[in-house]
């Protein structure tokens, strides 16, 4: 071999050796990390068991599409109480309802806080940077729970939502003369919807008498709200990689939104105060009346330290959604079951009568009504992981450190089917809050069953959601005898009962846990027809 061709053969060499090295450095910091993350940090920090997390990115790829079944599935390996790394979050899980309360109960006070997101901060014009301190937070939540979620102004507002329930049950029947397939979701989404709306700002948004345009308009901005909560955003979990989001456009298309919902809300506004509510025994102050009277802190009414965005965001995205899920899955689990469903009609005919609709004064003599409501929260809460809370300082549980800014997420999907804390937990079966446990409700008392959450952070509209749900079910059930398409009448449980969702990670403030594919249904009416024609 001549000089030159050796002198060549060893610069490829050369070459070659310098790529692999190039190569294999950031597989060996790569490999580096992960032995000093699992056996160095998780060890001298003494955090909980879990699965290992990635570099960067933590566990946030192990959870798949059904984020509340890939967690239970981590409980049922490391128990209970589970560490993850979602980005460069500290995340715990916990899965029993003796750690629900530990966290919720007794360290309520540690886990008060939420964590903070991207599309949270920009359409609530920046909450978390100090535009609206905790302390009108909590002043907002107060106003809720004193204002408009009250046994009395509930009372006050019975008889719209009395008017609304039987506008559907007519429309219902209407539609049954004429043979056609009831689509139950539309319809209970436009009842779940007209019934806030019309408590916020006296306007109903869905259905005969409205504008469509404004209806549209409406419904897309609700629904493009709710899709970008249920969007993941990279720089809520690995907050250097902020610059992605603006190269995404994420920043700008948020920013939009928050544009369209400020004028939106400034029109609601200006609408009131130019056509005050004057109120008087013939007329109820809507949410946007109360608002505007409250008393005024640090110099500036209320309104104008929230402009309302806080309030509504949440109305707007959530309460709609969960009382019409929950009583899509509660149908459903009476068309396979509908021994179940007569049970309950035997009990409406008997309390109730068929010369008149069922009201709001009758639930109290509805027991197994109620059970049945109580089950489908077991087995299909509508918000399967609760709304994540965040702790403020550092705090000890089970014997393990977990420091500031923890993330607490608890899965209420794995605690309503674990065999340890309910027999039989996977068959829908109301007699077990009729015999077995009939003293366990869905206030927050009782940690086995938290639809709603408990404590500092428990859903404000929780009385709304449980009487809206046990009213029209109880309309749906004494109105119609509901059945099947023909293809599953002979063979009911083969229904589809797979889940989607309409906000999509875990880590996100809610997921909401849908019927896949919505419920389209045959029914005959089960009252004489003055009834309906009275209504």
């Amino acid at each position: 071999m001549g000089v030159m061709s050796m002198f060549h053969l060893l610069q490829l060499e050369g070459r070659f050796q310098d790529n692999f090295a190039l190569l294999i450095t950031p597989l060996l910091l790569f490999t580096l990390l992960v032995v000093l993350q699992r056996f160095g940090f998780r060890k001298s920090q003494k955090l909980p068991p879990g699965p290992w997390p990635w570099p960067v990115v933590g566990n946030l790829f192990m959870l798949g599409k059904s984020p509340h079944i890939a967690l239970a599935r981590f409980a049922e390996q490391y128990g209970p109480l589970v560490y993850l790394r979602l980005g460069s979050t500290h995340t715990v899980v916990a899965s029993s309802p003796a750690l629900a309360k530990e966290f919720l109960k007794t360290q309520d006070h540690v886990f008060q806080a939420r964590p903070a997101s991207l599309a949270f901060n920009i359409l609530t014009n920046n909450a978390s940077m100090g535009v609206i301190s905790g302390s009108t937070l909590r002043h907002v939540r107060r106003i809720c729970m004193n204002e408009l979620f009250t046994t009395k102004r509930l009372q006050l507002f019975q008889p719209m939502r009395t008017a609304e329930i039987h506008a559907m049950i007519k429309d219902i029947y209407v539609e049954a003369q004429d043979d056609k397939v009831i689509d139950l979701n539309f319809k209970l989404a436009s009842l779940s919807t007209n019934n806030i709306t019309q408590m916020l700002f006296r306007k109903r948004c869905c259905g005969v008498g409205t504008n469509q345009r404004e209806t549209r308009w409406f419904k897309e901005t609700v629904d493009e709200m709710f899709r970008w909560y249920g969007v993941f955003i990279i720089a809520d979990y690995i907050p250097y990689l902020k610059w992605v989001t603006k190269l995404q456009g994420i920043d700008a298309s948020l920013q939009a939104l928050y544009t369209k919902l400020s004028t939106f809300i400034q029109q609601i506004i200006d609408e009131h105060r130019r056509n005050p509510n004057i109120v008087d025994n013939d007329t109820i102050k809507d949410f946007v009346d109360v608002l505007l009277t409250m008393p005024q802190e640090d110099g500036r009414t209320i309104v104008v330290i929230i402009e309302f965005k806080l309030t509504y965001f949440n109305f707007f995205v959530f309460f709609p959604n969960t009382p019409y899920v929950t009583l899509e899955w509660v149908m459903a689990e009476l068309l396979r079951h509908p021994g179940i469903m007569q049970r309950a009609q035997k009990e409406l005919d008997t309390i109730v009568g068929t010369n008149r609709l069922v009201t709001e004064s009758d639930l109290q003599h509805l027991p197994y009504l109620q059970a049945i409501l109580k089950e489908t929260f077991r087995i299909h809460p509508p918000a399967p992981l609760m709304t994540p809370h965040r702790s403020i300082q550092p705090c000890q549980v089970e014997g393990y450190n977990l420091p500031t800014n923890t993330r607490l997420i608890v899965n209420l999907w794995a605690m309503g089917r674990d065999p340890n804390n309910w027999e039989k937990p996977l068959e829908f079966d109301p007699d077990r809050f009729m015999q077995q446990h009939p003293e366990i409700d869905v206030h927050g008392h009782d940690f086995e069953l938290l639809p709603f959450g408990t404590g500092q952070r428990a859903c404000p509209g929780r009385p709304l959601g449980i009487l809206f749900a046990q009213i029209v079910l109880a309309n749906l059930l004494q109105s119609f005898d509901w059945t099947l398409p023909p293809n599953l009448q002979e063979e009911p449980m083969k229904l589809d009962m797979s889940e989607t969702f309409g906000l999509t990670f875990v880590i996100l403030p809610l997921i909401v846990n849908a019927r896949d594919p919505f419920l389209h249904l045959l029914l005959n009416p089960r009252l004489p027809a003055y009834v309906y024609s009275a209504q």
